[in-house]
């Protein structure tokens, strides 16, 4: 089958042996798969992410830096072939799961798909999947919406760890995918009003048809006025979805006394903060990463539903011929949410 290969830092498109379904699992065929900003960093920072992994506890395999990997985890399938114990999963039944297979074998009892050597993600034609982590996609919900169920997940996780509160106003620093899911989830869930700064005229226009009320460009605009608790219009709650270099500092800075930083961007570079701010404002500082089974799941009931829709986000969709080359246009910050369709 063909599939994206990332090895040596290079994006290659390939021929790997497809996969057959063991016990518990499926052997699906990629409908649509997301392009993920998780995916853009192992592309650039592979060696640094697997250390990290490591200094955390992880157990992230060293073969994925020379045998390379197939990432792609924001994915919806069908059903191709089902193994021993998943006949129950029928031919063309459309499904999506959490990016995990089920491995006893694996420390944690799981392997991540698309970033594990020897278990292809969804920039490929077809994925193996573990039949009991498998959702079925609601009636009439389109594969790209359905694709988009991971990272709104990720959105979703953030601002239930965040104990946002009814009314509370909200400061959303980057509209990119995840701050813009964010976005939609804090709105949801019953945000006050919500501030998003964010420097892209595009992603800022994405952030106000997503419910924004208030969008700010951070190089021109006076953003501190917006969120300065002595005009007495403070943003108890600050979501740092950004991850460069200095902007959880800016986030502590900008949060008042007592207020609350949940940092969901990923910065790929040490950072510096000044704790005497924290401390002086006694600010809460939460780190966040992806999502609970249940979560997911809600995510996907709530795109069904149409509860929540993060389709304008969706600025392109291609094939695999042409995912090399957005990787690199990708670097541009008016591109939104770009779909992958491998048999397209």
């Amino acid at each position: 089958m063909r599939a994206v290969v990332l090895r040596d830092g290079e994006l290659r498109v390939e021929e790997v042996p497809r996969p057959e379904p063991g016990p518990g699992q499926v052997l699906a065929k990629v409908r649509a798969c997301g392009i993920c900003g998780s995916d853009l960093h192992a592309a650039l920072y592979l060696p640094q992410l697997i250390e990290a992994s490591r200094q955390s506890g992880g157990e992230w395999d060293e073969r994925a830096l020379t045998e390379g990997i197939v990432m792609g985890h924001e994915f919806v399938a069908e059903v191709a072939a089902a193994g021993p114990g998943a006949e129950g999963w029928a031919p063309g039944t459309r499904v999506t799961s959490m990016p995990v297979l089920i491995d006893p074998s694996a420390p944690r009892g799981v392997r991540a798909i698309g970033y594990t050597a020897g278990l292809p993600g969804a920039y490929s034609e077809y994925v193996l999947l573990s039949a009991p982590l498998l959702l079925p996609v609601p009636e009439g919900l389109s594969d790209e919406a359905a694709a988009l169920t991971e990272p709104c997940a990720v959105g979703l996780h953030a601002v239930r760890q965040s104990g946002l509160q009814r009314g509370e106003r909200v400061l959303i620093m980057g509209a990119g995918p995840i701050g813009l899911m964010t976005l939609l989830w804090a709105k949801h869930e019953g945000a006050g009003t919500v501030v998003v700064s964010e420097p892209s005229a595009a992603r800022r226009e994405m952030a106000s048809r997503l419910g924004a009320d208030i969008v700010v460009d951070p190089r021109t605009e006076e953003l501190r006025g917006l969120v300065d608790e002595e005009r007495g219009t403070p943003c108890t709650l600050v979501f740092e979805c950004v991850g460069i270099e200095g902007t959880l500092q800016q986030a502590m800075d900008l949060a008042p006394r007592g207020g609350r930083v949940v940092v969901a961007g990923a910065c790929m570079t040490e950072d510096r903060i000044r704790p005497l701010v924290g401390i002086s404002k006694q600010l809460t500082l939460r780190f966040v990463l992806g999502y609970t089974p249940e979560e997911f799941a809600e995510t996907l009931q709530a795109l069904g539903a149409g509860v929540i829709d993060p389709t304008p986000m969706i600025t392109r969709r291609i094939g695999l011929d042409e995912l090399t080359a957005t990787f690199r246009a990708l670097a541009d910050p008016a591109e939104g949410k770009v779909i992958v369709v491998p048999h397209g």
